[in-house]
This record gives C-alpha cells, sequence and structure tokens, in this order.
C-alpha cells in the first residue's frame, strides 16, 4: 500500500506538469488521481460494499454536478436527470461494487490491470456492432494492455 508521502509526491508532480500546461499533463493528473483513489479503495475494502458506493457516488455525484454548475451548465430536465441515475447506478455503482469484491479476492494491482482491459471489449463491441475496422494503433494498444495484464495477473 502506498504511504503518505507517495500521494502527496504524486499530487505536488500532476500539480506541477498541469501548472506548467505541459504536454500530456491532464492525462499524467486524471492517472494520479485514479491510483490515488485506487489506493485508497483499497485501504477501505473490508468495509461494506454497499457504503463505499454510496459514499462514492454522492462524492463524485456532488463534485461533477458543482463543477458543471461552475462551467455554467443549466440543471437538466427530471426525466433526464432519472434516466442519468439510472445509468450511473448501473455504470458507476455496481461497476464500483464489484471492483471492490474483486480487490479483495485479487488484489489492488491484479484488479486493476483487469479492469483496465474493460474499454478494449467496449471498443471490440462498438467494432462489431458498427461493422468498422480497427487502425493498427489499436491492435498494438489491446497487445500492450493484454501482455500488462497477463505480467501483473502472474504471481512470480
Amino acid at each position: 500500500m502506498a504511504t503518505p508521502r507517495t500521494y502527496i509526491f504524486s499530487a505536488i508532480l500532476a500539480a506541477a506538469f498541469y501548472a506548467l500546461n505541459a504536454p500530456l499533463s491532464k492525462w499524467l493528473l486524471a492517472c494520479t488521481c485514479w491510483g490515488l483513489e485506487n489506493n485508497c479503495t483499497r485501504s477501505i475494502a473490508d468495509k461494506d460494499p454497499l457504503q463505499i458506493v454510496v459514499i462514492k457516488g454522492f462524492g463524485s455525484g456532488a463534485g461533477s454536478l458543482v463543477i458543471a454548475l461552475m462551467l455554467g451548465e443549466r440543471l437538466p430536465a427530471p426525466g433526464y436527470a432519472l434516466g442519468a441515475l439510472a445509468l450511473g447506478f448501473v455504470a458507476y455503482g455496481l461497476s464500483i461494487r464489484f471492483y471492490i469484491y474483486a480487490q479483495r479476492g485479487l488484489g489492488t494491482a491484479k484488479t486493476s490491470a483487469y479492469y483496465a482491459l474493460a474499454p478494449f471489449l467496449g471498443a471490440g463491441l462498438s467494432l462489431v456492432l458498427f461493422r468498422q475496422r480497427p487502425q493498427p494503433y489499436f491492435w498494438a494498444a489491446l497487445l500492450l494492455m493484454a501482455v500488462g495484464t497477463w505480467l501483473a495477473s502472474t504471481d512470480q
């Protein structure tokens, strides 16, 4: 598990790249935040997953709402809001709940490695549904992710 010093160093590094408007700084900041969030989730993974999902869901939802309102967005019509809540329940709530269960059995690194393959599965399904041929970089990225997942999941 990461130490407090790791969290502080990661946050300072990501903020520095962002402040300098360095190339890929937003990507680095997002990856850093994701890694920190995964480590924080791991430290509470032994708690009730439902409580964790509720707390994280309200935190994420409130944060997104504040950012949207600060950017001048208006609240959606009630029907759209209910649809978004239902989608969030399935796409975020259930996903995080299963992620926490996986962390308990597999650990943070293995769970994150398997979880990182999900976008490729979704992209692959969309390629089939929309009958599109993927670019070569899709196959290269898929190969790298598969190798990374295999390396993270083998106990050596």
